[in-house]
């Protein structure tokens, strides 16, 4: 038992982490008695407790029937009350006390669609010669003079603008006048095509007989003779590479452990790992090795991830295999991810009404409605959850109605959730069959501000007007949940959900301030209310683990972070510079410190 009298003891309370689920939780209690010698100052070793009594705080519960609370209790890792800090202290007398100071708490955050994988095979992109996205003479002159110091049999690269090219696309020859005998490979900026020269084609085996792995969605597009052009859209790459394009493994566990050192930092205490295409084995046994290391500093659940069509078949046993080999404390496998349909920017999106230009089409879904029916099906007597890929309305459609079907053949809920990922482009008619279906939304707020360029050459006005649209369906009562979806190294400071609520709740790029273009329309700029709940409440219901997580109430794990300054009191423009001072995950210490005096 800790005890103090207010009028002559001073404390400071500082912790040490030693890594995740086994972390070592570690109150060195130093109390300074203003009348008392040096020696006699009290040491106490609290290595074993997570348990102790937060008052004045200012608690974000994400709870609708208690929002605001100023105390809490946390026993055995859980949250055993809420309240006043009179009361918390009546609740468990014997307990430990911390002056939260009016520090503003939240409840963990979830990133419920992310992606550490690719950003451990990814890797990072040279910094030292990035490719122009000023035209195309620029992005030829570039490789040029890349190609002189650029050592290797295979050039990889990135990241060329889609708004530079138009329905056919780059062709290969232009890089053949570049580079002839050495494989190239440019990932676009969209981070869903590739443009690729003929001896990158002629190594990966590609020539007219190549079959397209999913016609319309994930193909080689070709000209007039059936020849690849060397402009390869999707995941029709992924059969043939292989893990023959992958880095070094211990550069893999390096940038993902850094990258989730990164989400941990910023007071994400779950995330859903979204997939990393074929390479789930690969990726998950690092994941299980962190976790071993005392190094994995959140919840992790993980995925299979579909893209390609002959994937169906295996995916319900390889998700099952997961669970077997990795599935722990802190890391589980209950969904499968589906890439259901593409993106504006390529015109692979599925959309009801046509792209603009000439045989421009409406992009494809994987999986037709009957297909996706029937899967949905499959899992709900496996009781795995789903979770969609989804930008084009077409795609939103098709995925509601093969709930819906599935409901009906049913006679009933469902024993999967379902969730559609990122949303671009929402037909009225479809946004209240959310909350009707008990689908959760799921969006990217650091998108809204216009990140991706390309829609409006594409998709077009209205269209490209009317984007990410998650009110209505906050209005109709569906649950929405937020996330970053970031692919790539370099995008890592995007991924702070900070910086998402601030591009959320503006829709206006970060770096331009408030003189930043709004991304219309400009009514779908959220409450900072509700972008908390997407980032909480809303993440933990997409997960299935609303019972345990994403709110502070009592037997729920204690997850909370803290703030440094007040998220609903900073300048909206400032918002993405808040950190938390101290992050914790079932009431053990994951980032930071207590800075909070003891009574």
């Amino acid at each position: 038992m800790v005890t103090a009298n207010i009028s002559c003891l001073k404390s400071y309370c500082s912790i040490r982490i030693f890594g995740a689920r086994d972390s070592l939780l570690i109150l060195t209690i130093v109390l300074f008695c203003s009348g008392c010698a040096e020696d006699e100052v009290v040491h106490q070793d609290l290595r074993e407790q997570s348990d102790f009594i937060l008052i004045d705080g200012k608690v974000i519960t994400s709870n609708p029937d208690q929002p605001i609370a100023e105390a809490f209790v946390v026993q055995d890792g859980h949250f055993s009350f809420i309240g006043s800090s009179e009361d918390a202290r009546q609740h468990a007398p014997h307990l430990l006390v911390l002056d939260a100071s009016g520090k503003t708490i939240l409840p963990g955050l979830i990133d419920s669609h992310t992606h550490p994988g690719m950003i451990g095979f990814l890797g990072e992109d040279d910094e030292e010669a990035p490719v122009p996205k000023t035209s195309h003479g620029d992005i030829l002159a570039w490789l040029d003079n890349y190609v002189t110091w650029h050592s290797g049999p295979v050039i990889q690269a990135g990241e060329w603008p889609t708004i530079l090219y138009g329905v056919e696309g780059p062709h290969k020859s232009e890089l053949d006048k570049i580079v002839k005998w050495r494989a190239v490979m440019l990932f676009d900026d969209s981070g869903h095509s590739q443009w690729l020269n003929s001896s990158a084609l002629k190594l990966l085996g590609i020539d007219k007989e190549t079959p397209d792995p999913a016609p319309g969605l994930s193909y080689f597009v070709r000209d007039k003779n059936g020849e690849a052009t060397g402009w390869v859209k999707e995941f029709a790459l992924v059969p043939y590479i292989g893990d023959a394009l992958l880095p070094d493994r211990k550069d893999i566990k390096r940038r993902m452990s850094e990258f989730l050192d990164f989400l941990s930092s910023k007071g994400v205490t779950t995330l859903f790992d979204a997939g990393n295409l074929l390479f789930h084995e690969e990726i998950y046994e690092i994941v299980a090795e962190l976790e071993k290391e005392g190094r994995l500093p959140l919840r992790y659940f993980g995925s299979i991830h579909i893209v390609l069509p002959s994937q169906i078949e295996s995916a319900i046993a390889e998700l099952k295999d997961l669970r077997a080999d990795y599935e722990s404390d802190l890391i589980k496998f209950e969904t499968i991810k589906i890439h259901f349909d593409g993106v504006q920017e390529i015109r692979t999106a599925a959309m009801l009404d046509p792209y603009i230009g000439k045989n421009a089409g409406r992009g494809r879904t994987l999986f037709t409605e009957d297909e996706l029916t029937l899967f949905v099906l499959e899992l709900h007597r496996e009781q795995i959850d789903l979770h969609l890929h989804t930008v084009g309305d077409r795609a939103i459609r098709i995925a509601l109605n093969a709930a819906q079907r599935a409901q009906v053949e049913v006679d009933g809920p469902l024993d999967c959730l379902i969730s559609l990922s990122h949303l671009e482009i929402l037909s009225e008619a479809d946004a209240a069959r959310f909350a009707e279906l008990g689908i959760v939304a799921n969006f990217t707020p650091h998108w809204s501000g216009g990140y991706f360029q390309g829609a409006h050459l594409t998709s077009g006005p209205p269209r490209s007007e009317n984007m990410y649209r998650a009110m209505p369906i906050f209005k109709s009562g569906g649950v929405v949940s937020f996330s970053s979806d970031t692919t790539t190294y370099t995008e890592m400071i995007r991924a702070n959900p900070f910086y998402g609520m601030q591009v959320g709740h503006n829709r206006q790029e970060v770096d331009g301030g408030n003189g930043a273009v709004i991304l219309p329309p400009k009514k779908e700029r959220l409450d900072l209310d509700q972008l908390v709940q997407g980032y909480t409440i809303g993440g933990a219901t997409q997960l299935g683990q609303e019972g345990d997580l994403g709110s502070i109430e009592v037997d729920k794990l204690a997850d909370f972070l803290t703030l440094k300054e007040d998220l609903f009191s900073v300048d909206r423009y400032e918002i993405h510079t808040l950190e938390p001072d101290l992050v914790v995950v079932n009431g053990r210490v994951m980032h930071g410190e207590f800075g909070f005096s003891e009574e």
